[in-house]
């Protein structure tokens, strides 16, 4: 069991206010997450820091909100009056029995005291006697102490997601006549597919992607893609048959133009380049992009070889609650 103590304590564990934490989060964020922040961090830090003036009125608005679904749910460590530790725990999203362990940071100056473990644990407990089935969280790969303490807690890991971007291109990409594979053709789906393709993806991608970087399919195939009309947003490579090896389509993701691509245990790295050149094609070579994808080889050697960099692995680990 984790002591949780009241505000009046100088220094500990306990339960997250809106009312005089916000503006700490946010500087403990700033410090803690310096290195990895981008422009949705930062805005994220900015609303944090704008709220915290209304702290009162959302105190108020949190008595109509049922738990974790609060403007600041979770668990501060506090130090001499100063926020020196956060964990957000929240119910993942409507229709699922989980709940979501984020932005877990301590203050550089105090790591290495249990403050992180303290922390998790509380978030677990509060989670486990709010029905919670289970937790789940995304932790950086290159993170060991973080994975060693989450690792030690009950977690395990479920799946990887790797991020990239690419800058901008120095020409407009050519299509490619060698990536034509005989036997296979590549093709923009049609709207009346959509069922069939989210099915598809679900058997083909990872339980971290499912749970993490959930995909719906319907929004994107039918909306007006915004370089012409001769452009697609979902491609599909598939045997003469009409067996898919391979997807690709494109998303909005936190305000980027974002590529998510998925192969088969058939598809090969021919397949991988053939469908990354193809869903690129027409894309302005001046605009910056994105993709998501799990660790295939084959997708991320297709990737590389057009100009795409990795940013950072995430990790998806879950804790069975119900085991204690």
């Amino acid at each position: 069991m984790v002591h949780v103590a009241g505000r009046e304590a100088a220094s500990g564990l306990r339960p997250a206010d809106v009312r005089w934490d916000l503006r700490g989060i946010a500087d403990l964020l700033e410090v803690a997450f310096a290195s990895e922040l981008d422009e949705i961090g930062q805005r994220i830090i900015r609303e944090l820091r704008f709220w915290s003036r209304l702290g009162w009125v959302l105190k108020g608005l949190e008595w109509f909100l049922p738990p974790g679904e609060t403007f600041a749910p979770g668990y501060v460590w506090v130090e001499g009056g100063r926020v020196v530790g956060y964990a957000m725990v929240r119910r993942f999203r409507p229709g699922v029995e989980g709940w979501l362990i984020a932005n877990v940071a301590v203050a550089p100056e105090f790591r290495g005291r249990g403050i992180g473990r303290a922390l998790v644990s509380a978030c677990l407990e509060y989670a486990r006697a709010h029905g919670a089935r289970w937790a789940a969280l995304q932790v950086r790969a290159d993170n060991a102490p973080a994975l060693r303490l989450y690792r030690s807690l009950g977690f395990v890991e479920i799946g990887r997601i790797q991020i990239w971007r690419r800058e901008a291109w120095r020409a407009p990409l050519l299509p490619s006549l060698s990536a034509v594979i005989p036997g296979y053709r590549v093709r923009p789906a049609r709207p009346g597919e959509v069922s069939a393709l989210s099915a598809w993806i679900a058997a083909a991608e990872n339980p971290a992607m499912q749970l993490f970087e959930p995909l719906g399919l319907l929004p994107m195939a039918l909306a007006p893609w915004p370089f012409g009309r001769r452009w697609k947003t979902l491609w599909i490579i598939e045997t003469e048959g009409g067996e898919i090896v391979a997807i690709a389509a494109w998303i909005r993701r936190e305000g980027a133009l974002t590529l998510r691509a998925f192969l088969t245990g058939s598809g090969t790295p021919q397949h991988a380049r053939w469908l990354v050149e193809t869903a690129l094609m027409g894309i302005p070579p001046r605009l910056p992009v994105m993709a998501l994808t799990g660790e295939e080889p084959a997708l991320s050697a297709a990737l590389l070889s057009l100009g795409f960099q990795p940013i950072r692995t995430l990790i998806g680990m879950r804790h069975d609650l119900k085991a204690g």
